[in-house]
């Protein structure tokens, strides 16, 4: 996987179109991206991402397109993986994640060769990116994973509701501040209503 110090990727030609971006989206209705436009830009977020390991601020750059943007459409690609395939996401970030330690073996394996001290900085830079990029995906398992978990909870929750039953979920991954009085009171009641089940 490469980092984006090693080479560039193409950028499909109509993401680079600076000139018309404007005036194209003077002329839209309902929003900067329409459907089809958003799918694009999604597919090819994903190739620049996935593919590529392109982090977002350099996928925004070379797409011009705001940040915040490519941040959204990695998210939702994540979510997206996670809601179509029964595979855990994570394995696909694994597999990321181990890319992309082979390739910091391999730079700091260059780093005994190179000699000239403005090459050696960016070799060490370019590692820095990729222990970030792996940060950034263990981040995203995590985040993925408690969605999909509350996602489960909420659907949980709606059946009994739906089938009028009077239990209902609560997660644990939630935290919430209380004082240590109302902790006490939370246990007891969750502990007393157990035994009632």
């Amino acid at each position: 996987m490469a980092t984006d110090l090693d080479f560039d990727v193409e950028v499909t030609p109509e993401f680079l179109i600076e000139g018309n971006k404007d005036e194209h989206r003077k002329n839209k209705r309902g929003g900067p991206y329409n459907k089809t436009e958003r799918s694009k830009r999604q597919n090819e977020v994903a190739k620049l991402h996935f593919e590529y390991g392109y982090s977002a601020r350099r996928i925004a750059d070379m797409m011009k397109v705001n940040r915040a943007t490519i941040n959204n459409d990695i998210q939702f690609l994540f979510d997206e993986f996670s809601k179509r395939t029964s595979l855990d996401p994570s394995n696909m970030v694994m597999r990321q994640i181990m890319s992309l330690e082979a390739q910091k073996t391999r730079l700091r394996n260059m780093l005994d060769d190179t000699k000239p001290m403005s090459e050696v900085l960016k070799i060490e830079r370019t590692i820095l990116e990729i222990d970030s990029k792996i940060i950034n995906a263990y981040s995203k398992v995590t985040s993925t994973e408690l969605r999909i978990h509350r996602r489960g909870i909420d659907f949980l929750n709606q059946q009994m509701k739906s089938e009028k039953k009077d239990r209902r979920y609560l997660s644990l991954f939630d935290t919430n501040v209380v004082s240590s009085k109302a902790k006490e009171r939370i246990n007891r009641i969750i502990k007393e209503d157990q035994q009632r089940l």
